[in-house]
């Protein structure tokens, strides 16, 4: 935080109030819409929104969209089936990332379709995706398209089949039990170390055993042992040639822990401890940096509320080995953490505007490099990055990784079925020394690196506006642009490979624009 002077007033005032006179914009063009009679539906639709309905424990069940399968086929009650389709275009421009040819494009193309049965207390599903990125351009150098990965395209393949068993007083006690087995997606505690991905065109799935048992209104407790699966196909080239290759376990991996939530301990103060292990090997096509390495943390956090303050004060540390990249055979002993501080209030009147300051900490390596002894990167496991820092995709400027980031966001609904958000982030680098980008400098070609210390610590100013309007149960609309103002490290770092720069001068524009149909 000391750092956070040297950035010009001038400059931070500047890009504060281009944000607000866009929002006083929005705000000025809805007005009119705020007096419409609001459509009613029972709750608005997210991305493959159909399997995280059901809940046994807390007995939610799957909730039909106005246009549903459910009906249209005449499906008994004891079966559920859903359809999702979600098409979005999203363009890059003056790209911050290495050796980039300095504008970026694709249209994201997600397929979701569920099927679960209800027999007595046992459930069967199943959910299979379809990802694609369609016409996509990101890439290196004259490489059109080389930047692809596997976060953007998994061509048809089961993300979830699991049976499972639940109980809401299990063995006569006053607590709910349930057993997964199978393949699954799991969002655990407040999504920063292990989420199913929103807005991220793949989700990450485990195969293993999940146990959870849950007290209402007093604790939940979530353990689990798993093997994470490898989205496949991995190149680029098979990526954008549409080639299935179905998703495998990474057999010789594995990821296990547990999460303990109770609700209301003191002053309605809710509070979380965790504890995650990940223990990686190479299997199948499947090289690893050997990471292996413990997880704890603590969070506590009120719950916004209209005419109240919340609060989330989350700290995660980590410690074990991990080698430099996959071919290298030397362990460096990791010891790394990571935080998050936040604090808002939702105004109880008309709009439900709601604001919020945050903090966001990820440690970097003072010293990084194949001979170094140790790591000080901090791994954010299996996140969603776009919960804290805005948009992944084609833009996927930050993530949990060598960070240092004040910034806020403002919330508000014009009206029942419009959701606006505006935020404002600058960014420095945890250690100038280390790289920006992902959980390992060597992850990627396009990471910018600092090894001089010459380019500075100051990443940008990140500022974006976004806004989702609900048609109805069935369909929405969603659109956003991000702009980094780029600082002196963003200009000037070197790239992982081949030392070139990354594009000088011009800042990045990003903009997406999608809709989601849910049957």
């Amino acid at each position: 935080m000391a750092n956070i002077k040297s950035y010009p007033k001038m400059a931070v005032f500047s890009h504060t109030l281009v944000i607000m006179l866009l929002g006083s914009l929005c705000l000025s063009s809805n007005t009119t819409l705020a007096a419409e009679t609001a459509q009613s539906y029972s709750r608005a639709p997210m991305n493959a929104f159909n399997s995280q309905m059901d809940d046994a424990l807390l007995g939610n069940r799957y909730e039909k969209p106005v246009w549903n399968l459910q009906n249209s086929l005449g499906l008994p009650d004891w079966l559920s089936l859903g359809l999702e389709q979600r098409t979005r275009y999203e363009v890059l421009d003056g790209a911050f990332k290495a050796n980039t040819r300095g504008g970026d494009q694709q249209i994201a193309l997600q397929t979701d379709l569920w099927l679960q049965a209800r027999v007595d207390s046992f459930r069967f599903a199943g959910e299979l995706m379809d990802s694609r990125a369609l016409g996509s351009d990101i890439g290196l150098g004259k490489n059109i398209g080389s930047g692809v990965n596997n976060t953007m395209a998994d061509t048809a393949d089961f993300i979830q089949a699991y049976a499972s068993w639940a109980d809401k007083s299990a063995f006569s006690s006053d607590f709910g039990a349930e057993v997964r087995v199978g393949r699954q997606t799991m969002d655990l505690g407040s999504r920063r170390l292990v989420a199913r991905p929103v807005f991220r065109n793949t989700v990450n799935s485990f195969t293993g055993v999940r146990i959870r048992l849950l007290n209402n209104n007093k604790w939940q407790f979530n353990g689990f042992a798993t093997l994470p699966v490898v989205r496949f196909p991995t190149t680029a080239k098979a990526i954008l040639n549409d080639t299935q290759q179905f998703d495998q376990e990474a057999t010789r991996t594995w990821f296990s822990g547990g999460i303990l939530e109770g609700y209301k301990l003191i002053s309605g103060i809710n509070g979380e401890v965790f504890l995650y292990n990940l223990d990686e090997a190479d299997s199948f096509n499947n090289l690893t940096r050997k990471r292996r390495y413990f997880t704890p943390g603590l969070r506590f956090y009120i719950k916004p509320s209209k005419g109240q303050f919340d609060f989330q004060a989350e700290g995660m540390g980590q410690f074990g080995t991990v080698r430099y990249n996959t071919t290298s055979s030397r362990d460096q002993q990791h010891q790394a953490w990571s935080e998050h501080i936040e604090a808002g209030y939702s105004f109880d009147m008309p709009w439900s505007p709601r604001f919020m300051l945050e903090y966001d900490y990820a440690s970097g390596s003072k010293n990084p490099g194949a001979t170094s002894s140790t790591d000080s990167r901090f791994d954010y496991l299996y996140a969603a990055s776009d919960l804290d820092f805005g948009s992944t995709g084609a833009y996927t400027a930050f993530q949990r990784s060598n960070i240092n980031s004040p910034g806020y966001k403002f919330n508000f609904a014009p009206r029942p079925d419009l959701q606006v958000t505006l935020q404002q982030r600058l960014v420095w680098l945890a250690s100038a020394s280390d790289c920006w980008g992902g959980s390992a400098c060597t992850s990627a070609t396009n990471l910018v690196l600092n090894p001089t210390k010459h380019s500075g610590s100051f990443v940008g100013d990140q500022i974006g506006i976004s806004s989702r309007y609900n048609f109805n149960s069935s369909l929405n609309f969603e659109a956003g642009w991000f702009r980094l103002f780029k600082g002196q490290f963003a200009k000037q770092g070197a790239a992982t490979v081949n030392g070139a720069n990354t594009v000088p001068g011009q800042d990045t524009d990003y903009f997406f624009v999608q809709s989601q149909l849910r049957f």
